[in-house]
């Protein structure tokens, strides 16, 4: 590991303990505000994951009230689906859907039982406002003030708030882009209480989406990059050891938690759970997949040419969840026709593409420039059809809690908010280009900035190609930026006024020369 100066192995000082609680706190106020945490239709799947493993372990008494709702929807952990039915959800579950991390799940659960998902939050906001700390003084800005303005521009002027307040594991992405360029850009400056801060966070991630498992293997090819190429860029590198470590350990980590959770499974219903055919979802929208099942389907028939009638015009989302059976292609398929799209859907896809190459080639283009520019706060203010669906999915006590919510009433000024928003982002991105053009930004900063955008790409890249288009994707992740240029707009400032300072203790006036 890379050595570290003596000064940096003091304890953090009491005020700066309490300076990132209070930040914790102030990260929560989009929650405050609305009356309570932000939920989707995906929340119920997350609590529910871990609520199934209690009541198999300790008795249905234990079971919260999410076990005893019996809510219609297609986003759920576990469900039994019959064709032409619609779905049911109960504990003796004989499938059970992956792709919602019961790890992410547990976090959800403790908020939970310790009411309203406060708890949640918190440790939501903490990790935002904890990495915003380490941040900061591994750039040697150490001053409460310059922290506090740091926190004050990602609670107010960034969405980071409003995905710490959201019930999914939409925040961590962010978490873990920050993470990882920080171990990239400046290890010699942490603590080691600052790697394991930081390596926890990235492994949390890492377990809480699948998506994130490609944005941290992303860093850790740019950081790779970054470090062979950093003498002839100007950007020497740093030892690249503690981010290769943790970055390597976050992956496989996740790796054997989806091993560890799919055994678990198995054991517990006696079958391996079933993870929906994303895949198969993509390449048809995006048209090879529909063109390999006109032209292919006698020849190599794959379970997705039974729905050939149903692909024309259909998108990921209807392709996954819709529930009309003249419609409908996974969501009212059979168990055995279900087993078979999610076994196959890697061979599909491959196949679709090398038979159409440069059709998806275009696609996957057009949904990553897509994806790039697509950033909004639309999902935080409840659309009609989202509302219904909390509404047949939250159990009493917070769906009372619902009705008087900001989100629920459309009261957000969305577009206010996303206007200052993506002005500070920009402001952030010029404020790194200036400094990664020679104008006063540090070689480790502007790794940090250069991997912190590299992280933000793969996010894109690996939503647009993989996924539908939604702008909570790219907004998700997106306030490392300013968190970037804050640092930057930070070591710029303290040069100056240190370079005024040194000026004017030696000066001396110019006395003219006689005639």
């Amino acid at each position: 590991m890379p050595a570290r100066a003596s000064m940096i192995h003091t304890p953090p000082a009491w005020p700066r303990v309490c300076a990132v609680l209070a930040a914790a706190v102030a990260m929560m106020w989009a929650a405050l505000v609305n009356g309570q945490p932000f939920f989707t239709p995906d929340t119920q799947a997350y609590v529910r994951g871990p609520d199934v493993a209690v009541v198999k372990l300790l008795g249905a008494r234990f079971a919260s009230p999410w076990a005893r709702q019996e809510p219609p929807g297609a986003h759920v952990a576990s469900t039994v689906l019959e064709a032409g039915s619609a779905p049911k959800h109960s504990y003796d579950d004989n499938e059970v859907l992956a792709g919602r991390s019961i790890y992410y799940g547990a976090l959800a659960y403790l908020g939970q039982i310790t009411g309203g998902f406060w708890l949640t939050v918190f440790v939501q906001g903490l990790a935002v406002a904890w990495l915003a700390e380490i941040v900061l003084r591994a750039a040697d800005q150490r001053s409460l003030l310059a922290y506090a303005v740091a926190v004050a521009l990602l609670a107010l002027a960034t969405p980071a708030p409003f995905f710490v307040a959201d019930l999914m594991p939409d925040i961590w992405s962010g978490v873990a882009v920050g993470a990882m360029a920080l171990l990239f850009a400046l290890p010699h400056r942490l603590t080691r209480l600052d790697l394991a801060t930081l390596a926890a966070m990235t492994v949390f991630a890492a377990m809480a989406h699948s998506s994130h498992v490609l944005i941290i293997a992303g860093v850790l090819v740019a950081g790779l990059a970054l470090w062979g190429l950093g003498s002839r860029l100007g950007l020497a590198g740093a030892d690249p050891r503690s981010a290769l470590v943790v970055g390597m350990a976050a992956l496989v980590c996740a790796v054997a938690g989806t091993m560890l959770f799919s055994a678990m499974v198995k054991h517990s219903v006696g079958a391996a759970p079933i993870t929906p055919p994303f895949l198969t979802a993509r390449v048809v929208a995006d048209g090879p997949g529909r063109l390999y099942v006109r032209e292919h389907c006698h020849d190599h028939p794959f379970a997705v040419c039974a729905f050939a009638d149903r692909l024309a015009g259909v998108d990921t989302d209807g392709f996954l969840w819709d529930e009309n059976p003249k419609t409908g292609v996974f969501a009212v398929a059979s168990p055995a026709q279900r087993q078979a799209l999610a076994t196959e859907q890697a061979r599909f896809a491959l196949a679709s593409t090398l038979a159409h190459p440069w059709l998806q080639a275009q696609a996957s283009a057009k949904n990553v420039a897509l994806q790039l520019v697509q950033t909004d706060l639309d999902d935080f203010d409840y659309k009609p059809n989202v509302l219904a669906s909390l509404r047949a999915d939250l159990p009493p006590e917070h769906r009372a809690r619902l009705e008087t919510s900001l989100a629920a009433r459309r009261g957000w000024p969305i577009g206010p908010l996303w206007a200052e928003q993506a002005v500070v982002i920009w402001l952030s991105l010029g404020v790194i280009a200036w400094s990664l053009l020679g104008r006063g930004g540090s070689p480790e900063l502007s790794r940090f900035a250069l991997l912190a955008m590299s992280g933000v790409l793969a996010n894109t890249l690996a939503c647009g190609v993989l996924s539908d288009l939604y702008g909570r994707y790219q907004a998700r992740c997106i306030w490392v930026l300013p968190l970037a240029a804050t640092m930057m707009a930070a070591q710029a400032f303290e040069r100056r006024r240190r370079s005024q300072t040194f000026t004017g203790r030696t000066s001396s006036p110019v006395i003219p020369a006689e005639a």
